[in-house]
């Protein structure tokens, strides 16, 4: 191999090993299960005005497996939470998962973790961070196996 590509060859490494553990978060959280959001079906609220009501609309549009309602009373509960509020992010997120979207899963689930992180609640966050490394893998196994 020639001297002058041996530069562009440690950077072209380098830069593949800090994407893959930016992409794939610390060792110990690659093998980890992460726990699935759970929902339960709740009184349909009387008014639709918070991101609050569209959360349980879309938590029980998800259970009855409607998940294009779903989507949209989740889209509506991050539109009125200014997308401040990670558990309505992760629900979204694992919506988009099941509907096999993964790069949006991808993206609301991210998102979450920054907020559970700033929000400390590390536990929250880092759970999270399996499922969006879970998701991941699926995604590069369909693209395998397509």
């Amino acid at each position: 191999m020639p001297l002058r590509l041996l530069p562009t060859l440690c950077l072209v490494i380098s830069i593949n090993t800090v994407l893959s553990a930016v992409a794939t978060g610390t060792p110990s959280e690659q093998h980890r299960p992460f726990d699935q959001p759970t929902y339960v079906h709740q009184p349909l609220p009387h008014t639709l005005q918070t991101a609050q009501d569209w959360q349980t609309i879309g938590m029980n549009a998800l259970i009855d497996q409607d998940y294009i309602n779903s989507l949209q009373a989740f889209n509506k509960a991050v539109d009125l939470s200014a997308g401040q509020n990670p558990e309505i992010l992760e629900q979204r997120g694992w919506v988009h998962y099941l509907q096999e979207r993964y790069e949006r899963a991808i993206a609301d689930l991210n998102q979450a973790a920054i907020l559970y992180q700033d929000q400390s609640q590390t536990t929250h966050s880092r759970n999270v961070r399996r499922m969006r490394l879970f998701i991941e893998t699926q995604a590069a196994h369909k693209d395998i196996s397509s």
